[in-house]
């Protein structure tokens, strides 16, 4: 156990310095600011490895759906990452400081028709992630609560992205990397079809006047909307314009894959796709 945890906050060191071997893909939210400390307890930062000699490193956001699970997009798994050298940073606000905890990585779900359509477009782009040990909850670490099957929303809706990284195309978020929060519109699916028409199924979109939103190393990330007097993740950042007033952000439909999530969360099957 003590090796286990050693190990653990070496990697944390490496990837925060950029210490590992390969290419380390780093990028984030266009146009966010700080977000308020505590307001987004089911935030967690994926830091992936690749498997074999020539490793590749990167990022991906992703959210507490249970103790020992999170919920995150199938394509941050597509790069074969490592479950041995990959981990989940709990509980970070700043990622240049200490977070919660570390968490090593039981296995990985992918769901088990993803497909990659190609020019950033996937279909049923979610997965879940497996943790060895349970998440303890805290007032700045909980699960984030799940739409109901028939909820929809709309451009009216209070809605928020949150992710780490650079604050532009090639332009780093300094340091201490602090969580950025963009509140942003969902968009007709009719609008998103004329601007991307090859959009895949399932899935909602997202769009600003200014051309904010996710970028590469944001996805998997919640996008989350109000219902009520809380917060529910309607979707799960899947692509994005980068910046581009031309491409709206295009996230997974959490509605329509509950029967996934709860599936695993629940341990009512075993899991035929794990990686």
């Amino acid at each position: 156990m003590a090796f286990c945890k050693l190990l653990l906050t070496v990697l944390v060191l490496l990837h925060n310095s950029g210490g590992l071997l390969g290419n380390e893909v780093r990028s984030s939210i266009i146009g966010a600011e700080d977000a308020q400390k505590e307001r987004w307890p089911w935030m967690v930062h994926l830091n992936m490895t690749s498997s074999g000699s020539n490793r590749v490193k990167w990022r991906c956001g992703g959210t507490i759906v249970a103790k020992h699970w999170v919920l995150t997009s199938a394509h941050c798994l597509a790069n074969n990452p490592d479950h041995r050298r990959s981990f989940v940073t709990v509980g970070a606000y700043q990622l240049q400081k200490a977070a919660k905890s570390y968490m090593a990585i039981a296995n990985f779900v992918p769901e088990f028709d993803y497909q990659d359509l190609g020019n950033g477009n996937y279909k049923n782009d979610i997965a879940l992630i497996k943790l060895k040990n349970p998440i303890q909850f805290s007032k700045d670490v909980a699960p984030v609560d799940l739409p109901d099957k028939d909820d929809t929303f709309g451009p009216s809706a209070e809605c928020w992205i949150t992710g780490w990284g650079e604050v532009g195309n090639g332009v780093p978020l300094k340091d201490p990397e602090t969580l950025q929060q963009l509140k942003i519109s969902i968009i007709s699916q009719s609008t998103c079809k004329g601007r991307f028409p090859q959009i895949a199924p399932n899935t909602l979109c997202t769009s600003d006047s200014m051309g904010r939103g996710a970028c590469k190393g944001d996805y998997g990330g919640p996008l989350v909307c109000r219902k009520g007097g809380k917060f529910v993740q309607v979707g799960i950042m899947s692509s994005g314009g980068c910046g581009s007033n031309d491409r709206p952000g295009v996230c997974t439909e959490v509605a329509k894959y509950l029967t996934f999530i709860n599936d695993y969360i629940h341990r009512t099957k075993k899991a035929p796709a794990e990686m």
